[in-house]
């Protein structure tokens, strides 16, 4: 077996060079004011090929007394999946970010904030897509989750809706590697690879549209996200990591979209320029994908095509391939006339 390579330290210095403090690690206190108050915390991690991968989200609303967890593991095949929107937040141990109960356990300890921890997940998901797809199967991970760079953040002011006078609110997002285990049925794979972490804390109004893409290569790594709010112009954040990490400035996404395919949703091709003026182009791909069911947080209640994505992106200048993910949510509506649906 390789040996895992090792990286030098991020110094202190540049763990808080975007405003995030070790202190962010932990939950923030919230304004009581604001019903849609969010605060999560994100995994995702694939391995080299696109063969193993998966994503976990643990989300808290503690002005509606819940939590939420979604848990989906991707084994080459198959998309298996622990979707538990409702969650007494009474029952969850905070704060370390603690749940165990009915089947399900949950649990991400800290070894260095902002630097490392241990990410435990174990319950019965059901298969959503393959050869198995219907069935409910044991599903669970443990997994060694240490950053790769700085936890970036544009602050927390980058729409009025999710800002609280009195209260920080924020949000960072941080590329990360990640190996352990991962367990479907009777399998037990050695996982070895990369992926993103985020972590959220504010009001969080969710009727908006976004696109959200994360690649994390050898050579380099993007995360950006252009969000839709109705009511305000468009905005873009993320960074992009060479050899050094910059804000991303720019973005266009040019995607098509195939609403009648869950597992092969979208293709286009991306190009984002960064603060200095350095940029990044190429097409994407889907591996495969899920459906995810976000529609308790609409007001009112209704469906979105919320999807995300396990890509292959293969830059324009030639270079070698990256994989990541890109999680899109759209509302597509049936018109009220004899106009054919929206799509784009």
């Amino acid at each position: 077996m390789e040996q895992p390579v090792s990286r030098p330290r991020i110094s202190d210095e540049e763990l808080r060079r975007f405003g995030i403090v070790p202190e962010d690690e932990q939950i923030h206190p919230h304004s009581p004011d604001h019903e849609w108050w969010n605060e999560s915390y994100f995994w995702d991690w694939f391995d080299a090929r696109g063969e193993w991968a998966g994503h976990l989200r643990f989300g808290m609303h503690p002005n509606q007394d819940r939590a939420w967890l979604w848990f989906f593991i991707y084994n080459g095949s198959e998309w298996i999946a622990i979707e538990e929107p409702r969650l007494p937040l009474r029952e969850i141990e905070l704060p370390r970010l603690v749940y165990s109960g009915w089947g399900l356990n949950f649990a991400y300890e800290v070894a260095e904030p902002l630097r490392s921890g241990t990410l435990r997940c174990d319950g019965f998901g059901r298969v959503l897509s393959g050869p198995r797809v219907g069935m409910i199967l044991p599903m669970g991970i443990e997994l060694e989750i240490r950053a790769l760079g700085a936890p970036h953040s544009r602050g927390g002011g980058l729409a009025a809706s999710h800002g609280a006078e009195g209260y920080s609110t924020n949000r960072f997002e941080q590329p990360t590697d990640v190996r352990g285990t991962i367990r479907v049925a009777d399998e037990t794979h050695a996982f070895d690879g990369r992926g993103q972490r985020d972590h959220s804390w504010g009001p969080r109004p969710w009727n908006m549209e976004w696109q959200f893409l994360v690649l994390n290569g050898e050579h380099f790594r993007l995360q950006c996200a252009v969000v839709q709010i109705p009511g305000i112009p468009r905005l873009t954040s993320g960074y992009l990591t060479r050899d050094d990490t910059l804000s991303i400035d720019t973005a266009d996404f040019r995607f098509s979209f195939d609403d009648d395919c869950v597992t092969q949703p979208v293709a286009g091709a991306i190009a984002v320029k960064a603060e200095d003026g350095s940029t990044l182009s190429g097409s994407i791909e889907a591996i495969s994908a899920a459906e995810i069911d976000l529609t308790h947080c609409f007001d009112p209640p209704e469906r979105s095509v919320y999807r995300r994505s396990l890509i292959r992106f293969r830059p324009d200048d030639g270079g070698p391939p990256a994989l990541g993910w890109l999680e899109v949510n759209r509302f597509v509506r049936e018109p009220e006339s004899g106009a054919p649906r929206t799509t784009g």
